[in-house]
């Protein structure tokens, strides 16, 4: 007996290392396609075996640190107005308070965005004059300007929160978000100026320019964000300011004529970071030229130039502060766009093996972009101190990178993240603000909470008492269908349990799961009147599209579908439509018109015939269980007083894919869900050819007996 408990003791163990292993294995392979197109998002930390309560607890308490916790870096003034400060420097910057914004509408924290921008909007932004629409990129916390120049990173955080308001919320409420973007994006157009007397701490440098000049946000000849919009700060770029994707963001949202520009710019803006970024190291200079070479320092009068032949010792062209938030810019053009995926690797694997060569726990905050150390003279000072440190803000950059990484390295980075403590050093420097703020992006990317945000995705149709829904960000699943309110689809969370969906057939093209581009990804939308059409992404594997047509019915309240399967591929396809609706297990009716021993395989689910009609009444067993059938083009779901129709073409026996059929039901093991499903024709599609095929969905109560003559005519009536 001893030995059959310590046998069961060791199994047990092998068990739970098993287990572990697994769990250390789970970090999937690296994304194919952006959220832009997918609206997926991974969460690493889960991945890696973090319980998912425990990150969401972790996320908000990492949220709560910058926004209420004793080193928070928000402060709320009087009853509608905050703002983020730079707690070591003592004011408030355009940096941190498009951060705070980008983070609020990322959390559905309306109040903290809403007060964040009445303050910038009221303090910061020029209301007129050649700077109008413009930020004044650093205040004391009191709303007095330190300087009216720009910083042209806030505008661009600015811009891309606003039309994700916008997406979110509306523009109903008293702030109209995708004007106030609009407005910011007409201002940042090159115009002339003469300038003024420089005042103030401007964030640009070098000798003033005299005479009529340009200012801009994007540098019309190259298309790069300048470092400041005007003077010398726009001869210039910070690799910092670089995110490809918030282009994209104002291309698809915008809607101020200019889509086309932005994405050149988004273009433009990954082809730099090529240029900028050493291919041996990873790491990018805090500045530099257009063309990433190193950024060329004026000379000013009196100062003392470096001897002949002496090595340029320029701090600008260093790894340092902005630069940390190279790698998390780039794993977020990554995750939300994917248009550059091959070399976003290969970078987030080098920066990875430089840090890493440097100690995991001790690589430090500040490089010459070939990975030697800098001198003391150019090492950038912070909160009074110069010196080198492991800074929780580059630990928390490079591990975002992990996103775009498929090396083993990439585990050590995550976790390092995960227990790094921010506090204050034993030196006493502390920086609540930028570390903070950092710190919070990669939580969000790590834990795939730093989304796309896209305008609502459910779509509501209603014609007298009937009403669906469909949610064209999630696979254009029909999530609802309801008579009054009452519904009759599965409304279960279960994966693959709710609504319906639609695919191609034959299974076997695909097996499992579903082809995602069918059925998880966004759709794309077209409105044409009453008539709501969306079209899928196509499908790499099978290169197929597929898009589905919306509208319903008045004169007998029906909603009618239109499917269409497009071959975009380059080869000829064999292809058929199916329709799959999940609806409750609780007892309702399934029946359509065939005899019941031509329902294959044969006595799987207990169906009746009667009045030429197969009866099935749904129950539970411990096995999936699924029956083809040649129906008659009509299949119906009976259950707590509602009749559900759907009425598609009819089909021969010898018309749909080998091993499917015109009607099919599959039942869940256990009293879970069911699914009604029906198929088109399979033919043949040349590239460029499409199918097409209508399903028609009916719904009305229904309180008679079933079997019966009554319900097989309420059922011929609903599709006259």
């Amino acid at each position: 007996m001893k030995r059959n408990k310590c046998l069961i003791v060791l199994a047990m163990l092998t068990w739970c290392l098993m287990a572990s292993a697994q769990w250390s294995r789970g970090l999937q392979a690296p994304l194919e396609k952006g959220a832009f197109e997918t609206g997926q998002y991974r969460n690493l930390f889960v991945e890696m075996g973090y319980r998912p309560n425990e990150v969401e607890q972790k996320l908000h308490e990492v949220f709560n640190d910058v926004f209420r916790g004793p080193n928070k870096v928000y402060f709320e003034v009087g009853d509608s107005m905050g703002y983020i400060s730079d707690i070591k420097n003592h004011d408030a910057r355009t940096e941190g308070m498009s951060y705070g914004m980008m983070i609020a509408v990322q959390f559905g924290e309306k109040d903290i965005f809403d007060r964040l921008w009445r303050w910038a909007k009221k303090y910061m932004q020029h209301q007129s004059g050649i700077r109008e629409g413009y930020f004044a990129w650093s205040c004391k916390t009191d709303g007095q300007r330190n300087s009216d120049g720009a910083a042209s990173d806030g505008e661009l955080y600015f811009i891309t929160a606003l039309l994700f308001a916008s997406n979110q919320w509306g523009n109903d409420t008293d702030i109209n978000y995708k004007a106030e973007a609009q407005h910011i994006l007409n201002c940042v157009q090159p115009k002339e100026y003469e300038p003024a007397p420089r005042q103030g701490g401007f964030p640009g440098f070098g000798p003033q320019q005299t005479g009529p000049q340009k200012m801009y946000l994007i540098d019309p000849e190259t298309q790069l964000i300048t470092f400041t919009p005007d003077g010398f700060g726009q001869r210039y770029t910070d690799p910092s300011y670089h995110i490809p994707a918030f282009y994209e963001v104002w291309a698809k949202w915008a809607d101020d004529g200019r889509s086309d520009y932005w994405m050149q710019c988004a273009a433009k803006s990954r082809e730099y970071l090529h240029k900028a970024i050493n291919p041996q190291t990873g790491l990018n200079p805090d500045m530099s030229q257009f063309d990433g070479s190193e950024l060329q320092m004026p000379r000013f009068p009196g100062r003392q130039q470096r001897p002949q032949g002496a090595p340029r010792r320029n701090g600008s062209s260093n790894f340092r502060y902005d630069s940390w938030r190279v790698p998390m810019n780039i794993a977020l053009d990554y995750e939300w766009s994917c248009a550059d995926k091959e070399w976003q690797r290969q970078y987030g694997e080098t920066i990875q093996n430089f840090l890493y060569s440097q100690g995991i726990d001790t690589f430090v905050d500040q490089y010459r972009v070939d990975g030697s150390l800098p001198e003391e003279n150019e090492i950038l000072q912070a909160g009074g101190f110069r010196k080198l440190r492991h800074s929780i803000g580059l630990v928390a950059t490079s591990a975002a990178a992990s996103v775009m990484c498929s090396h083993d390295k990439r585990r050590e980075f995550i976790k390092a993240l995960w227990e790094a403590k921010h506090e204050p050093f034993e030196d006493g420097y502390f920086d609540a603000y930028y570390d903070g703020l950092l710190r919070l992006f990669a939580f969000m990317h790590l834990s795939g909470h730093y989304r796309v945000i896209f305008p609502p995705s459910v779509r509501k149709f209603t014609t007298g008492p009937v009403s669906a829904t469909v949610d064209t960000g999630a696979g254009g699943k029909i999530l609802s269908f309801s008579y009054n309110g009452k519904e009759v689809l599965s409304q279960s969370r279960m994966p693959e349990s709710f609504g319906s969906t639609f695919w191609t057939s034959p299974q076997k093209e695909w097996n499992w799961p579903p082809v995602p581009e069918f059925d998880k990804y966004r759709y794309t939308i077209d409105q044409d009147g009453d008539t709501l059409t969306i079209t899928s992404s196509e499908s790499a594997r099978l290169g197929l599209r597929v898009s589905k047509s919306f509208y319903t019915n008045k004169r007998d309240q029906s909603l009618t579908v239109r499917y269409a399967i497009i071959n975009s591929g380059k080869q000829a396809r064999k292809v058929a439509p199916w329709e799959i609706s999940r609806v409750p297990n609780n007892g309702g009716w399934i029946f359509f018109e065939s005899p019941v021993e031509g329902i294959t395989p044969a006595g799987l689910m207990p169906f009746k015939a009667a009045e030429g009609v197969a009866w099935y009444q749904t129950d539970t067993t411990n096995e999936n269980r699924k029956v083809n059938a040649d129906g008659k083009g009509w299949l119906a779901y009976l259950n707590d007083g509602l009749l559900l129709v759907k009425q598609f073409e009819d089909l021969s026996a010898d018309a749909p894919a080998p091993g499917e059929a015109e009607i099919q039901v599959y039942v869940n093991r256990g009293k879970t869900y069911i699914e009604l499903e029906s198929q088109g024709a399979y033919m043949t599609l040349a590239p460029g050819e499409r199918l097409t095929w209508t399903v028609k969905w009916h719904l009305s109560p229904y309180n008679g007996e079933v079997p019966s003559k009554k319900a097989v005519k309420a059922v011929k009536k609903m599709m006259k």
